[in-house]
């Protein structure tokens, strides 16, 4: 019973983590495009998307 607990927290702990790392992309993503790195917002946009496509798979 202990156990299940244990995995179940860890478990939510990764998923908030997962979201926490997609907030950060898109920010930064966001703050990319404000300040005309496009270049740079291209780039961290396909890490985004990469990132994101992974995680559903």
């Amino acid at each position: 019973m202990i156990e299940n607990n244990i995995y179940r927290s860890h478990d939510s702990n990764v998923i908030d983590y997962e979201e926490n790392i997609a907030k950060i992309l898109d920010r930064a993503v966001k703050l990319f495009r404000k300040t005309n790195l496009n270049e740079l917002a291209e780039k961290w946009d396909r890490i985004l998307k990469t990132y994101d496509s992974k995680k559903r798979s």
